[in-house]
Order: C-alpha cells, then structure tokens, then sequence
C-alpha cells in the first residue's frame, strides 16, 4: 500500500524503525485461557517493536502477544533494553492473550511454572526483547506520521449487576470503548514502518476452547493489517482500558476469533484512509508514578478458617490433600473428581475437570501465601505507574500499568486535549485490576476481596484496592499535561 507523505513543516525531523520476533514458548507450557498444558501452536506469538526519535528525545513501544507481566519482569526488561540501546524510556505492553503462557503474576501455580519450568524461556525472553529493540532502532529513517479513530465493537461489558450480586455474564448496557484508534508510521513517500492500533477487549474468543497456543483475535488483526500495509509493515495491537470488557463471543473458539480479528483489522483500515497527517514536532515524555492503597488484610483467625474449608473440599472432591509442587501442572494427565469420566469439550482437547482441580489447589496455596502475609503485617501498597507520550496537542498516547476499567479511558477521552488520542493500559507491569470506587463497594471477580475466591485472590497482592483510589489514579493521569 503507497502511504503519500512529505517533509516535515515543523522544523523537527522524526525518525522511526520497526521489527518483530516469534517468541512462541515451548509445546508445553500451560496457557492461563485453559489453564492446562499447550498441546501444539495453531499460530505464533510475537513481540514487536517501534522506536521514535525527534533527534533529542527517544522511546521503544513494545507489543507482546502475552497475558500480563509482573513489574519486576517489566523492569528487567526495560533494564536489558537501556544496556543494550542506551534508550531510557520503555513502553512494555502486553496485548493480554489469554491463550499465552503464564507470565502474569496471577496464581501461585502460574509462578512456580514461569520461575521452574518456564525461566529458561523467560530469561530469553529478555535477552531476545533488548535485541529486538537494538534491532528496530538500527533501522530508524526518516518517517510521518497518520493517525486516525474508526467505531468498532468486538466486545462487551462483562459486569451485570443481579439478585446474586455482580457476575462475570454480559451487559449490553455497560460502559465499553466502541472505537479502534491507529496512528501509522509512514517512510516518506513510500510504505508503512508500523502501525500501531488499539481497542479495549479481553482477549479471551478462544480461552477455554483450545489447549493450542494463539495470539488470539490481536494475532489475527495483525496479520490481516499486515496483508493490506504490505510485508514491511509491523503491525503493533495495544490493548486499551480493557478490564471490565470481554471480546465476543467468550470461549468461542479459533475461528470465532479470527473473524473478530478480520473486524477489528478492517475497522483499523478505515481509520488509517479517514486520518489524518500529525505534524511533525518534538516528542514530549512525562512519567509518573504513585502507590495505591490496598484493601487491609483480614485477621489470622479468619484466613485459617477459609483455609481449612478449601483444604477439605479439595479432599472431598479427590480423596486426597492438595499435590506437592513437582505433580501441580500434571493434573491434567491424571486427576479426576472421584467417579467421574474423562472429557472434553471445544475445538480441542479441554477437560473442565482438571480445571476445577487446579483452581482448588492453587485456592489452598493462595490462601497459604496470605496467611503468610498476615502473619509478617504485609501492608503493602500497589505500584501504579503512567507514561505519556504526545507532540504537541496533535497527537498523544498515554500508557499505564494495571488492568484499568474502560470508565477511566471514556472520561479522559472527553479531557485529554489532544486533536487524536490513543490509551494502552497492561504496559510496565499488570499485578491488578483498577476498578471505579462503586465497583468496589458492589464486588464481583474484579472489585471483591478475602474471603471471595476472585481476581483480587490470585493476584500476588491477595486483595484489591481500597476506595478512594479511583482519585489517585484520575490525580495521576491528569497531572502528565500539567
């Protein structure tokens, strides 16, 4: 595809260069979708990389097809990336795969794996990234840029409210973010450098359906992209303030997925050809960063009590006390519900049993870690930390750490003064989630905390947020344009 440029009017000459690398992990390895051992790749993962430089000021953008990362993982990596490139500012985001490997810090099960099994492939993983970034910024040329917006919907809200409480089942009538925004790094005169795309949706069409590992419906959107823009092109998906949306249709499979990706693709190309031309101008960087109040840790008694409870269930289920770590991720080869048949269900090899086996077992070991907590008076807080990048008021992208609610990305949608916009959360570290204050007070998988067996549980920090962070979180984002 002929991207029609021309010279930059402002005085500042950009310059842009791109690459990408296949970082599949090893057949084997559990994906979180499944949360069951991989039984082949149906396509690649990839990580891609774009840095810009105005002569003066320099940054990398990194997109993974993975799950999330610890902060610590995300620090290492930026760390490789300085040594290796001299390149100080590191935006690593991850497009929130759910049919990736366990890199988030999300289960105790998912961090024995990555930190025994799975470390030789993570250490590479940083190495391969710096060297990823070395390699894109040695192919830096001269570069204008486009940005545009395109409505589009592949998800929706998956927060109802019920006479149950608020469950994980789809709301039509919740806050979701219809649009797909894109901002184009075109050669002068010439084709596509990259395109970097964004838009707020769980990526979870195929999650249970499939023990093959996939880059889910980003993956596809990509390579749909890639066909249009032509094979120079690197095609970069960030995922928006996705924490309350879920892609459609959920656990629909491989080729349901696809289709989205087709859609989401073809929503990103009419956003390029209605664009617009960004003028070029200083890139202008500002970080910050803060600490959230978490929810207080319950009594001793208490977590003793919810303790034994899981323990005994898991012996009423099995006939036996939960595994030692060396049988934890072959329970799919050989446990079951005492009586039950071995099944499976989805475009391949599942067995939802095995699934509730694990999720037992890693409730006990949770719930172990925070009696743990309890017991050394762990009041630790959560790291929350946002970059933004922008040339002048024509064009901005604001990154934060975390699985933010999409209610965060509308309202600064309407205040943020750029002419074109674009908002990644999951970048530099996703340890939580960031629900609005009345999510809290109403719960649910993402807002509740001990005794509930949701997301706050699994989560290394074993509780959520206290109310009163939705204003440090709005205080923090907005003070990047002071």
């Amino acid at each position: 595809m002929l991207i029609q440029g021309g010279p930059s009017s402002g005085g500042v000459n950009l310059r842009g260069g791109a690459a990408e690398v296949i970082i599949s992990p090893p057949v084997g390895a559990p994906t979180l979708g499944t949360i069951q051992r991989s039984t082949g790749v149906h396509d690649d993962l990839c990580a891609r990389a774009l840095v810009l430089s105005d002569g003066r000021q320099e940054i990398a953008i990194l997109s993974l097809d993975l799950i999330g990362m610890s902060c610590e993982l995300s620090d290492e990596i930026r760390k490789a990336i300085f040594d290796r490139t001299g390149i100080s500012t590191a935006l690593v985001h991850c497009t929130h795969n759910h049919s990736a490997p366990f890199t988030i810090p999300w289960s105790v099960l998912g961090s024995l794996w990555l930190s025994g099994p799975g470390k030789h492939w993570s250490d590479e993983l940083v190495t391969c990234l710096a060297d990823l970034v070395a390699v894109a910024k040695a192919k830096a040329e001269p570069v204008v840029l486009r940005a545009g917006r395109a409505q589009v919907q592949i998800g929706t809200n998956r927060r109802l409210h019920s006479d149950q409480g608020t469950v994980m089942k789809p709301n039509p009538a919740g806050p979701i973010v219809p649009w797909v925004d894109v901002m184009c790094v075109n050669r002068i005169y010439e084709s596509s450098v990259a395109i970097l795309f964004s838009h707020a949706a769980h990526p979870v069409i195929i999650h249970g359906s499939s023990r093959l590992i996939s880059a889910e419906f980003p993956g596809f959107a990509a390579r749909k992209l890639k066909e249009h823009m032509g094979a120079d092109a690197v095609p970069m998906f960030g995922q928006a303030f996705a924490g309350n949306i879920n892609a459609d249709p959920l656990r629909g499979g491989i080729s349901a997925s696809q289709k989205a990706g087709e859609i989401l693709a073809q929503a990103a190309i009419e956003a390029i050809a209605n664009g617009e031309p960004i003028p070029s101008g200083e890139l202008l960087i500002t970080s910050v960063r803060c600490e959230l109040p978490l929810q207080a840790l319950h009594s001793e008694e208490e977590c003793r009590h919810v303790l034994r409870e899981a323990q005994e269930l898991f012996e009423k289920h099995y006939g036996r006390t939960p595994f030692s770590e060396e049988e934890l991720w072959d329970l799919q080869d050989r446990l079951q519900p005492a009586g039950s048949q071995s099944h499976s269900t989805g475009e391949d090899d599942v067995q939802p049993m095995e699934h509730t086996a694990w999720w037992m077992v890693d409730t006990v070991l949770c719930l172990k870690e925070m009696l743990n907590k309890i017991e050394l008076g762990d009041n630790d807080l959560l790291r929350f930390e946002a970059t933004l990048l922008r040339i002048g008021h024509h064009w901005s992208l604001l990154t934060a750490t975390h699985e933010l609610f999409a209610e965060y990305q509308l309202a600064l949608d309407r205040e943020i003064p750029s002419r074109h916009k674009m908002m990644l959360a999951y970048t530099n570290g996703c340890e939580s989630y960031i629900p609005m204050d009345h999510d809290l007070a109403l719960g649910g998988y993402e807002a509740a905390s001990f005794p509930s067996d949701g997301a706050a549980l699994r989560y290394s920090h074993r509780r959520a947020l206290r109310a009163g962070s939705e204003k440090l979180v709005f205080d923090s984002l907005r003070s990047l344009w002071m």
